[in-house]
């Protein structure tokens, strides 16, 4: 009894988080603002596709005679897979051999490898790391991986690893809500003079800048957010206005906060015309089988909501076939991502059996072969309708590998809207391959894959934008409150 009351008397919780009102009724006015907001939305969804231009420039000629992954690497590589003991110190000659090792195992197998300058900028990196590593004595572990990195830093994979360390860009988000800004047509203007549009900010058009972001009061606003690669915790902006009046403006870095202590990897939770899913990893069917299988069951409860918010904030990401079903199930439809496919056939599969599986897997997932590559060009335009059904998705720069992927693939259907901060930008390879190279001990992790975005879209390290910002305090309250003034009924 104690039990149904305190569900009927309290906040809805989500994760230790509330996140939807009790039942209201929202404005009218408030509703169709977010009805515009969302017309607005989809136009840009539907215009959504993989880039229109070939990818066949970023397959490596294997035909050349550069050195490429042997028969003793391949046995090489899976002889200390599971090796956990990294040396503190090995011989500078060892260290030569293993640079030797990781150029040819990138040659042959890494996804990017044409994408970041192929062999012309990879052979002038190794012989940068065999002339930094010396000719003869020891060398430490810990400067062997920083010479690695300093000479691979033109590297921006965030799946790329070594030595635990990864290849990506630092890259912040900044804002500033001291102010607020509005939309007016095309035209933009400071809440305190509405009546003298903003027509540059350091000199580009003000949309570079100003995004749609729900203020402290859980209202619809404009803030100015920069997603930059920048030390300092500042930075300056000049507004200039139609009456030819300039001002400046500082940009600091961005708060918002996270949940880091999960209550429940995954949740379902329904309201009278509302439903809420917390998918904190895409599972991995031999990691995750019970929360997969409850998650793909209730896909069919989740069609039947008006209003899914679906929470990835704390997603890192995991299996990306979960996506493909999910959306299958929800759609009725195959996914067809935003971004087309190349991926290299594992070296180290020899035998007729392993191939043929190969083979099966990529016609399972829609790539086509050709030579050592299997691909998918241009997926083809998806936009999917919704019905009156709207979809509310939560992101952060904790989400990220297949969790962006999923929020990718959710723009492809009617009424999504992207609600939090940009997503983590670990999405231009996957790790498929993890492994102690063979002489220091120190991990490498890889992939062999790319997915090719049009980086107006999304690019590695800075990640896909969502449609409004959620940043400052008090962000649950906010959420809430949003919902609560825009979404009628959640209750």
């Amino acid at each position: 009894m104690k039990k149904k009351l305190l569900i009927l008397t309290c906040s809805v919780l989500v994760a230790g988080q509330s996140l939807l009102p009790a039942s209201v009724k929202a404005g009218v006015k408030e509703q169709e603002e977010l009805t515009v907001v969302i017309d607005e939305i989809n136009k840009k969804n539907e215009e959504l596709d993989a880039p229109i231009d070939s990818i066949d420039r970023f397959c490596y000629n294997y035909k050349n005679s550069k050195p490429k992954v042997t028969k003793k690497d391949n046995s090489l590589m899976w002889e200390d897979y599971d090796r956990k003991n990294i040396l503190l110190k090995f011989t500078v000659y060892a260290a030569k051999k293993e640079v030797h090792w990781l150029f040819r195992l990138l040659r042959s197998q890494y996804g990017l490898y044409t994408y970041y300058g192929g062999d012309a900028k990879f052979e002038k990196a190794e012989k940068l790391i065999l002339k930094d590593v010396g000719s003869k004595g020891m060398i430490s572990a810990k400067k062997y991986q920083k010479l690695l990195h300093k000479h691979l830093g033109f590297i921006t994979d965030e799946h790329l690893a070594i030595g635990e360390q990864i290849f990506g860009t630092d890259v912040r988000l900044f804002s500033n809500e001291t102010e607020h800004y509005i939309k007016s047509g095309e035209k933009y203007f400071s809440k305190d003079d509405p009546q003298n549009a903003i027509v540059e900010i350091n000199g580009k058009q003000p949309e570079k800048y100003l995004k749609r972001a729900i203020d402290e009061n859980g209202r619809l606003t404009y803030y100015p957010y920069a997603r930059l690669k920048q030390k300092e915790d500042i930075c300056s902006y000049i507004l200039k206005y139609e009456n030819g009046d300039t001002k400046s403006i500082s940009l600091k870095p961005a708060k918002y906060s996270y949940k880091k202590d999960l209550d429940r990897m995954y949740g379902y939770d329904k309201y009278d015309n509302a439903g809420y899913v917390e998918i904190n990893e895409a599972f991995m069917e031999e990691d995750f089988p019970k929360e997969r299988k409850r998650l793909l069951k209730d896909v069919s409860d989740m069609k039947k909501q008006e209003n899914l918010i679906i929470d990835l904030r704390n997603n890192p990401g995991g299996d990306g076939t979960l996506v493909d079903e999910w959306f299958y199930r929800y759609t009725g439809k195959q996914l067809l991502p935003n971004y087309s496919t190349l991926r290299i056939r594992p070296v180290w599969i020899s035998d007729a059996k392993e191939l043929r599986e190969m083979d099966a897997f990529a016609d399972e997932t829609g790539l086509e072969k050709s030579g050592k590559y299997y691909y998918r060009q241009y997926p083809g335009h998806q936009y999917l309708e919704n019905g009156d059904r709207q979809i509310f998705v939560l992101t952060s720069a904790h989400t990220c590998s297949a969790a962006e992927a999923m929020t990718d693939a959710l723009k492809n259907i009617e009424n999504t809207v992207v609600i939090g901060t940009n997503t983590g930008g670990v999405l231009l390879n996957m790790a498929n391959y993890s492994m102690a190279m063979p002489y220091s001990g120190l991990l490498l992790q890889f992939g062999e894959a790319m997915q090719y975005f049009d980086p107006s879209y999304f690019q590695e390290s800075y990640g896909l934008e969502p449609d409004i910002y959620l940043t400052g305090k008090n962000l649950n309250k906010r959420l809430e409150t949003f919902f609560e003034l825009y979404v009628d009924g959640l209750n």
